[in-house]
């Protein structure tokens, strides 16, 4: 069946919202941006939002799902690999810093980088300070199993138990050495007397985390680092 022309245009409108929606909501918050500063970013009608969404709810679920698609998509292969090292008894120390170094510049990367990934990433601080039910997507989609997996090469690293809640806060609290530049941009940026994070500050800042990481993945006393891994 022939598709009428409104259809065809109300169709190129879905990811045009979906993009507005991650600027527009990254940078107001949900609360404060309303479907016709969407509408007028996307450069559609209104009608669009609820004809493909059901409103702006719908929309902002859809933004959402959007950021964990990709976050996936860019991040997904190294927590994979991760996984699957520490599931291999016969992965040594070396191959796992490997890949706990490509993770880490990789989000370094992704989060502080490419202006669609900083847009993204506050619409993600903004869900884990004031949650809405989007929450959940991105909990399930994208948190839960990227800190599964850096928690289980910090217990593997470091010879303790990935189920356990010290080892489970030991993570989260390295993580944060690359988080904060995120949540605190501007008061490093500031700090640091820079007007922006150039590629060379980005990779600089990752490189940093790197070697600070990597000096508290000790394991206990009386196992050495070969035992570790």
């Amino acid at each position: 069946m022939t598709r009428s022309p409104r259809c065809n245009v109300e169709s190129g409108a879905r990811p045009k919202l979906i993009d507005a929606g991650v600027r527009l909501f990254g940078l107001h918050g949900f609360e404060a941006t309303s479907t016709r500063s969407l509408a007028a970013e996307a450069g559609v009608n209104l009608a669009a939002i609820p004809y493909h969404f059901g409103g702006k709810e719908g929309l902002y679920q859809a933004v959402v799902q959007h950021i964990v698609d990709a976050k996936n998509d860019v991040l997904g292969p190294y927590f994979e690999r991760i996984r699957a090292l520490c599931a291999d008894p016969a992965a040594d120390r070396d191959t796992l810093l490997s890949a706990l170094r490509a993770m880490i510049r990789a989000l370094a990367a992704d989060t502080l980088g490419a202006s669609d990934g900083r847009d993204a990433s506050q619409i993600m601080i903004q869900e884990q300070i004031s949650p809405t039910p989007a929450f959940d997507l991105l909990y399930e989609g994208f948190f839960r199993p990227a800190l599964d997996a850096w928690t289980g090469l910090v217990a593997r690293l470091t010879s303790r138990d990935a189920a356990h809640p010290d080892t489970r806060l030991r993570a989260m609290a390295l993580l944060g050495q690359m988080v904060i530049f995120r949540v605190g941009a501007f008061t490093a940026l500031r700090h640091l007397d820079f007007s922006q994070f150039t590629r060379q500050d980005v990779e600089r800042i990752a490189e940093i985390c790197i070697e600070q990481i990597e000096a508290c993945l000790v394991p206990p006393a009386g196992i050495s680092p070969e035992a570790a891994s």
